[in-house]
């Protein structure tokens, strides 16, 4: 190739990679930089990845102003974030089923563990209730429940979970709320409310129900949650025969059903696909 031609290559392609030089450095900086949580929808996303952000909103409930956030620990856990106006609720759920849940409105907080066996309840500023439900008679659950009557954040969140826009229902977000409502109703002295919601998700899987905005692999998902939550409700009902009416120890059926429950709930999260950060 002749001098002249070869200066004259080498002067184009320069000239190339001045011109898509910018684009590439605009991208870094982009990418370095602070992102906003992506919305990605009520259904499972797409395989390409999102870039990292500090939590990945995946539902909007409008009737309610809630949106929900989920991200995953470094012990393996699930946790879901909820705000909606002045209400936060957090919830961390375990493959196991081991949970907690904190909703807080202003200074009202209230907080609930739940492991095999126990339940610990605190509110803050107010005090803190450890049941053994196995042992627990009718003098500690009555001492949750008043310790709970005050709260404010229980009351917003309960209020929030019954109206709930009902495309919210068969999502993971509207799941745990429904879930930890009934959790809530139970130490606050609503003997059905546990009973009511395993109901309630037999219902929904029988009915066959499809919402517009679900994609029938998420809907698949759902179904296997609902299996599962079902099959312990069974066991639940076979396990609460065994006592009297109103024996404190049948609260020990009711534990062993919600741990249950929330390991199928993990595992919903973990079939949708829900694209979660490590924190």
């Amino acid at each position: 190739m002749r001098p002249a031609i070869k200066k004259a290559a080498w002067l184009v392609g320069v000239g190339a990679l001045l011109m898509i030089g910018p684009p590439f450095a605009g991208s870094a900086e982009a990418a370095s930089g602070d992102l906003a949580p992506q919305c990605v929808g009520v259904f499972k996303t797409s395989a390409v990845t999102a870039p990292a952000v500090r939590s990945v909103q995946v539902h909007h409930d409008a009737h309610t102003d809630a949106t929900f956030f989920f991200s995953s620990t470094r012990e393996g856990a699930v946790r879901m974030m909820m705000t909606s106006t002045d209400l936060e609720m957090e919830k961390t759920v375990y493959p196991d089923g081991r949970f907690q849940i904190v909703v807080q409105t202003g200074d009202d907080q209230t907080s609930v563990v739940g492991a095999p066996g126990t339940l610990e309840v605190e509110r803050r500023n107010h005090g803190r209730e450890h049941l053994d439900v196995a042992r627990a008679g009718d003098e500690e659950w009555l001492r949750t429940k008043v310790l709970l009557a005050g709260s404010k954040a229980m009351r917003r969140f309960r209020t929030l979970a019954y109206n709930l826009d009902t495309r919210t229902l068969q999502t993971p977000a509207g799941a745990a709320v429904l879930m930890s409502d009934a959790i809530l109703g139970l130490l606050d002295g609503d003997v059905g409310a546990i009973r009511r919601l395993g109901q309630q998700i037999r219902a929904a899987r029988q009915a066959r129900t499809r919402p517009v905005a679900l994609g029938q692999e998420f809907l698949n998902c759902y179904k296997k949650y609902a299996e599962a939550v079902t099959a312990a409700l069974d066991e639940y009902l076979q396990c609460s025969s065994q006592y009297w009416l109103y024996d404190p120890r049948q609260w020990l059926c009711e534990l062993d059903w919600l741990l249950k429950a929330e390991s199928a709930w993990f595992q919903f999260i973990a079939c949708s696909g829900i694209p979660l950060r490590v924190e």
